[in-house]
């Protein structure tokens, strides 16, 4: 079968059918589905049931912005059984914006950043016309803040800018707001995260009556702070009670491994001893007469270590000072073995961009190309450079290759583990190669040591709330 042909209502595996009935039955769930595993294929077959029978007459689908411009349309395009729903993509200007809505599409896709603006849009609770939600990566609202506690406003007479208290609402506070209207809620998710993160996705589902109506109580029963640190420490009692409460709410789909797992391979370059020393020497005191470069606690250090590991660093001005090379050295040598195959280049700063886009005039950027992902599909595109935030969530790239090498490390669990997946998707042929260009005696290899605990403890919640395959 070839990729432009519409696929059969049999072709859905019984993992996606499982996700259907939980969808038709369950009024609001957190299902939580491996990457790659179909669950927007799985969740529109549900849909189109509910729609069928009149159970609901609107979806609005929530998601990160390049999965409501494109993957859900895309989606839907894909199913003999979708294909006739009526789609609209409220992204872009706030035009297009509004011939979405007038559209009166029976599934309406949004990015998360314009629910502010959706809210005023239709006058808030009153104007709210959908029954049904689908959250497409329900960690976005991880946060559980209902309103920016301060605003920054430009003062309309003087033009200076001002901060003002009690800011506009958050895209987590219009869902829980709206929430009274909203009769049937789905959460997708790959990645719930970590035991604290677990508060606000709980709350959009049941409205505070399993973890608590404030998430600062949540916090305060279940978790300690260090003050000096800030890092929170969930009780030895608290993954157990939490998931006694919550568990009835979540659902882990069985992983049925459609693709191979991707190979995992560090590219370790050593540093020259002398960059190497003055690295631990900015470590010990915070500063850098050096690069010029000071970090005013241990928190902005970390950020400024990273990036040392990179090459770069911004001074106090937002300068970029330039420190070594070693990396795009190692990402050369990457290229070179790679011997013409496609290659995804994911980075962390803007001046790790600029030095590889410099050096590789032919890159092309996921998020400054309309047509990057079609292009990159249909092997056009030899380099492809993405920020992991960019492209963490719901974006098909199996198409285009399957080497991914990633030049600077993020610190955040869930963008590793869904930029990982762009590639080991249905559809790939070949084995994926997911490479990381490390700093040796860096903050890289902590970096790297901590995402494997993180995902080890986010593996156990998983794995508690895990359903039996039927058949």
């Amino acid at each position: 079968m070839s990729k432009t042909e519409l696929r059969p209502r049999s072709a859905l595996r019984v993992q996606q059918r499982m996700i259907s009935n939980i969808i038709k039955t369950t009024p609001y769930v957190m299902i939580i589905s491996h990457m790659a595993s179909g669950k927007t294929g799985a969740t529109l077959d549900g849909t189109r049931d509910l729609l069928d029978y009149q159970v609901v007459d609107r979806v609005l689908v929530v998601g990160p912005k390049l999965v409501a411009e494109q993957g859900w349309k895309d989606e839907i395009k894909t199913w003999e059984h979708t294909a006739c729903l009526s789609v609209a993509v409220c992204v872009g200007t706030p035009k297009q914006r509004r011939a979405a809505l007038e559209s009166d599409a029976e599934i309406t896709c949004i990015n998360k950043e314009n629910l502010p603006w959706l809210w005023r849009e239709i006058g808030g609770l009153e104007g709210w016309k959908w029954p049904m939600v689908v959250i497409d990566e329900s960690s976005m609202f991880k946060a559980g803040k209902k309103r920016i506690a301060r605003t920054r406003v430009r003062d309309k007479k003087s033009g200076v800018m001002r901060v003002r208290k009690g800011g506009r609402m958050t895209r987590f506070g219009v869902l829980a707001q709206a929430r009274s209207k909203i009769e049937r809620i789905v959460e997708l998710t790959g990645t719930p995260g970590q035991l604290i993160d677990l508060w606000g996705q709980i709350y959009l589902l049941d409205q505070g009556e399993r973890l608590g109506h404030d998430k600062e109580a949540f916090e305060g029963r279940w978790f300690s702070k260090n003050k000096y640190t800030h890092k929170i420490t969930p009780h030895p009692h608290s993954e157990k009670e939490i998931m006694s409460r919550a568990s009835d709410l979540m659902i882990s789909m069985p992983k049925l491994d459609v693709v191979p797992p991707p190979v995992y391979s560090q590219i370790k370059l050593e540093l020259p001893p002398d960059i190497l020393k003055e690295y631990h020497r900015f470590r010990r005191s915070l500063v850098s007469e050096l690069y010029d470069v000071e970090a005013v606690n241990s928190g902005v250090l970390a950020g400024k270590l990273l990036q040392f590991a990179n090459g770069s660093m911004y001074n106090e001005d937002g300068e970029v000072v330039h420190v070594h090379d070693e990396k795009l050295k190692a990402l050369d040598e990457f290229i070179d073995r790679a011997n013409g195959e496609n290659v995804m280049i994911f980075y962390g700063f803007r001046f790790d961009l600029a030095a590889i886009r410099k050096r590789y005039p032919d890159a092309v950027v996921l998020n400054e190309c309309d047509d990057a992902v079609s292009l990159w599909n249909q092997g056009k595109i030899n380099k492809l450079l993405a920020h992991p935030a960019s492209c963490a969530h719901g974006l098909n790239l199996q198409y285009g290759g399957h080497l991914a090498v990633w030049y600077g490390l993020t610190r955040s669990r869930e963008l590793w583990l869904q930029a990982n997946m762009r590639l080991p998707r249905p559809g790939q042929d070949k084995l994926v190669g997911i490479y990381s260009i490390l700093s040796q005696g860096t903050l890289d290899e902590r970096i790297i040591q901590d995402l494997d605990d993180q995902i080890r403890s986010e593996q156990r919640i998983i794995d508690s709330v895990r359903a039996e395959i039927l058949a």
